[in-house]
């Protein structure tokens, strides 16, 4: 029987799987074991929410004997967490290394990468959060990997082309991320959508562009990938690497808006990155409550405005607007 779950449900499992504590989680919860039709094809799923919830409000699993494997966890930081998923010697941790200030192990060797290390990198003035983490094999994924990569709002998967073994990193990638209920495919309408399952975002990078043979091997890859985007890159000569981050960004669909304090410039060097469509009041209240509760009116400059310009609390920002914002 079909789920038919509903927005309202999806909309409170998002917010279960960006929360920081265990009281915002058992909210959200809460509200998912409430949003949820109530039929036979859902009783697995109440189950499990009523699972998490009880052990939520007893304060969190208990503890067993014997040794437990190490877990991992990022705090998040910047605009959103990006995972960086691939085989051994793919590329991931040059990413990292080179984008950011992070400074994860790099070497020939596989299987180098044994924790996950974040850095930020900026892309058209926006703090994005790449995360370096253990390559997925059809032999072996780490335990704690999965719910890194459930949790994070978009997966890089870097592919080797300069490997001949390169359409088998893909369909082991592949499978392994299916196995753990992941998908990269675009997600179907809410009432369509397998439960259980992350849909995410993705962007495709193949590395090692400049080394021989590349050319030839993207092409069967595009072949056998239903023809998904995949952007090209050498980590070795710099090619792509932007293209990719600004491909990021615009499957993030977020827009950068600047501030001017009254008599003086705007600071057009750390904008507030929203998502598109907030307007007016939605990001003085980003910017503080108590100023989205005051706010009486503001004025736009630059591209679309007059300098100055009043503008109502209502009107839906654009990429690129300078806001001043008057209680």
């Amino acid at each position: 029987m079909p789920a038919n779950l509903t927005p309202q449900y999806f909309d409170a499992e998002e917010r279960y799987r960006k929360a920081a504590t265990d009281p915002e989680r058992l909210a959200a919860l809460q509200e998912m074991l409430q949003t949820i039709p109530k039929h036979k094809g859902t009783e697995k799923l109440q189950a499990d929410l009523k699972k998490k919830i009880k052990v939520l409000k007893s304060g969190g699993p208990k503890k067993k004997g014997g040794s437990r494997a190490p877990m991992h966890t990022v705090e998040r930081s910047g605009t959103a967490q990006i995972a960086l998923v691939g085989a051994p010697n793919s590329g991931k941790s040059r990413f990292v290394r080179d984008l950011t200030s992070a400074d994860p192990e790099v070497a020939d060797y596989p299987f180098t990468t044994r924790t996950p290390t974040p850095g930020i990198a900026l892309a058209e003035q926006i703090p994005l959060q790449l995360v370096d983490l253990p390559p997925i094999t059809g032999d072996w994924v780490e335990p704690w990997l999965i719910d890194l990569v459930r949790n994070a709002d978009m997966l890089l998967v870097v592919l080797d082309l300069g490997s001949d073994e390169v359409l088998d990193h893909w369909e082991q990638l592949l499978a392994a991320l299916e196995r753990f209920h992941v998908s990269i495919d675009a997600a179907p309408p809410a009432g369509e959508r397998e439960i259980g399952t992350r849909y995410h975002l993705a962007a495709i990078a193949g590395n090692k562009m400049d080394v021989p043979g590349a050319p030839e091997r993207l092409e069967i890859l595009r072949d056998l990938t239903d023809d998904r985007p995949i952007l090209t890159c050498s980590l070795d000569t710099g090619h792509g690497v932007a293209a990719i981050l600004a491909d990021i960004v615009r499957q993030l669909d977020v827009i950068r808006v600047y501030t001017k304090i009254p008599g003086k410039p705007a600071d057009l060097e750390e904008p507030f990155v929203l998502p598109r469509g907030t307007t007016v009041e939605g990001a003085a209240r980003t910017i503080h409550k108590e100023l989205a509760a005051n706010l009486s009116f503001a004025r736009g400059y630059g591209g679309r405005f007059r300098d100055g310009q009043p503008i109502g609390r209502d009107l839906v920002l654009e990429d690129g607007d300078i806001l001043e914002f008057h209680e």
